[in-house]
């Protein structure tokens, strides 16, 4: 019929016609759109964890010179490993940042294998990070810490006399579950202080004040860049749907 002869000659003008002039359909269209918001996105939240992981970064080495304090004026808190914790975030904090760099230009030049690399690293860092905000997290706690502190604390004799003081004078406090508990015979450590803290809270104190917010950052980063995750995802799987002639991916 007219009708059949009209469409068969519609295709095969088509088909004559050079690549960059042939009709685009709908769903590679809707397809190139997903892969351009997939890709700005990546490249917009990438940016921001770069300054985010030399954030992590900083806060690792402030942690780092509060643990060295720690460590050099209270000796009953030597085998909490607050240090070694620090030089974790440290090294979290820069690959996050260098590991977001590689997503910005993976995602701006769209290059497959830098943002294959970048799914595994950021992986991995979702789960590192969940592990060291949980780590640390625990540590705020009572039974944590009088598993550390308590039975060196009610030990006898000058040496842990001298640690109890260095310890009340660190955190400013008294006594250890409540502020008399010290002094009585056998440990005779005075505590010249106005209304102060039971050391067990003080502890508690310090380490809500500054290991729980770093914690609590840790699990937020990790929950945020599963939005990096998906966005990158989403962007290849795009990206492999496109046509032959409209991929510009390396």
């Amino acid at each position: 019929s007219k009708t059949d002869f009209l469409n068969l000659a519609r295709g095969c003008q088509g088909r004559n016609l050079p690549e960059s002039r042939r009709p685009v359909g709908v769903h590679t269209i809707a397809s190139m759109d997903l892969e351009e918001i997939a890709r700005y996105s990546s490249v917009v939240v990438n940016t921001i964890f770069t300054f985010c992981g030399l954030g992590v970064a900083a806060a690792g080495i402030f942690l780092l010179i509060k643990a060295n304090e720690l460590e050099r004026d209270v000796e009953l808190l030597q085998d909490l490993p607050i240090a070694t914790t620090s030089y974790v975030i440290m090294f979290v904090g820069f690959l996050l940042a260098a590991t977001s760099v590689i997503g910005v230009i993976g995602a701006w030049k769209k290059n497959r294998p830098m943002l294959t690399v970048y799914l595994f690293v950021i992986l991995a860092l979702v789960l590192i990070e969940m592990c060291i905000g949980i780590y640390l997290y625990q540590f705020d706690s009572s039974d944590t810490i009088n598993s550390l502190v308590e039975d060196k604390w009610f030990e006898e004799g000058e040496d842990a006399q001298q640690k109890r003081i260095d310890y009340q004078d660190f955190f400013d406090c008294c006594g250890w579950n409540n502020i008399y508990d010290s002094r009585a015979a056998g440990y005779d450590t005075h505590c010249p202080r106005t209304n102060p803290d039971p050391c067990k809270q003080a502890t508690l104190d310090w380490l809500e004040e500054f290991f729980t917010p770093v914690a609590i950052t840790a699990i937020v980063f990790a929950c945020l860049e599963f939005v990096s995750l998906f966005a990158t995802l989403a962007m290849l799987c795009t990206a492999k749907e496109g046509t032959d002639e409209d991929d510009d991916w390396l």
